[in-house]
């Protein structure tokens, strides 16, 4: 697809990425998508509105129709909910009567063209996310009447998301892709949940190595591998409870070492990560890191010339300036990452919007359309 495709046939690609991703990765949160909607529904949907839908928005809903949420909250980047329909025209109707009540004295409250399909939550409409149908914007509303842009269009905000969800270690911003009780959360969440949400790394491998004298050898870090070969060669192997004993104590050991790891990467982008440049990661690294990434390093020279746009260039050379030597490698991985998603439109975009934080809410007010 071209970088000049229209926004539909984008919101198109980009939702059925999404939803293989879903499928996937995080069935509860797949399940809980609703049926496309018909024509006929997002027909009496316009007549509600007394407006026309944005083409972008018929092209997502034809997909999926909204979301009954997972653990109390949406699978939506930033936390959202994908709107039901019915709670789309109750929603625009709620604010179109305060619109009516405010009179046509100052800034609009509510147009007919400003179409909700984000809430917080799927009981929770008092804030959200609507798309402009005249200039395509994806802004953010609230009861008090904050009007914020967040996107240019929903079909760059969906590219952004299925961006985040493909490559985690290049997802900006606070909200990282995860899994709450098997359903996708972006966190890391507030409260309880906290320590039971699991952030997303890609293709990793399992979390615990198998329960055998060659795996839990390789599971652990390298100064502990020289007793373990000692105790190991000491053991009787005709006493089970012996072995069976050797074996979950330095399983025990194996795994707290791998969920370290794990931990390493998923801090990777503060430098956790400690390799030289163009060099090889050390092998219990190269171990925890997903398939995606887990190759020679590329040099500061392969990745600079792999990227595709000069002010993206700009960025990587600030973000090296400011690098100490220990972030080098998370950071060179980082920016891999980046250029490889860059060799394709939707990617390209995606990454041109997250490097110069077009995606980031602007906090003036946008003018009432003439």
């Amino acid at each position: 697809m071209t970088t000049d495709a229209p926004a539909d046939a984008r919101v198109t690609r980009a939702w059925a990425q999404i939803l293989e991703w879903l499928a996937e990765y995080t069935p509860p949160s797949y399940a809980a998508l609703r049926p496309g909607a018909s024509d006929e529904e997002m027909a009496e949907l316009e007549a509600v509105a007394g407006a026309a839908l944005p083409a972008e928005l018929k092209a997502l809903w034809r997909l999926s129709a909204g979301e009954d949420g997972v653990n109390g909250t949406g699978l939506m980047l930033g936390g959202w909910t994908l709107m039901p329909l019915d709670a789309v025209a109750e929603v625009h109707r709620r604010q179109m009567e305060v619109e009516k009540e405010l009179g046509e004295d100052g800034p609009a409250f509510w147009e007919p063209w400003w179409i909700p399909f984000c809430s917080r939550g799927p009981d929770h409409t008092v804030v959200g996310l609507f798309l402009d149908g005249r200039t395509g914007e994806v802004r953010r509303w609230s009861r008090y009447g904050d009007r914020e842009r967040e996107y240019t269009s929903l079909a760059a905000y969906l590219e952004l998301m299925a961006v985040s969800l493909e490559a985690p270690l290049t997802a900006a911003g606070p909200e990282k892709p995860g899994m709450l009780r098997g359903a996708l959360v972006w966190g890391p969440p507030d409260g309880e949940s906290r320590d039971e949400w699991i952030r997303h790394l890609g293709q990793a491998p399992p979390r615990h190595p198998a329960k055998t004298l060659g795996a839990i050898r390789e599971a652990l870090p390298h100064d502990e591998r020289d007793a373990f070969d000692v105790r190991r060669d000491a053991l009787d192997l005709a006493d089970p409870e012996a072995v069976a004993a050797f074996l979950d104590h330095w399983w025990g050991r194996a795994v707290q070492a791998q969920e370290k790891l794990e931990d390493d990467v998923a801090s990777a982008l503060r430098g956790n990560v400690l390799a030289q440049p163009g060099g090889r990661l050390a092998p219990e690294y190269e171990a925890a890191l997903p398939p995606a990434i887990r190759h020679r390093p590329p040099s500061f020279w392969d990745i600079r010339a792999a990227l595709r746009h000069e002010s993206v260039r700009a960025r990587f050379d600030q973000d090296h300036l400011k690098a100490i030597p220990p972030h080098f490698p998370a950071l060179l991985l980082r920016w891999w990452d980046i250029a490889r998603l860059m060799a394709d439109p939707c990617g390209d975009r995606a990454v041109r919007a997250v490097v110069s934080g077009r995606h980031e809410a602007r906090k003036a007010r946008q003018p009432r359309p003439s």
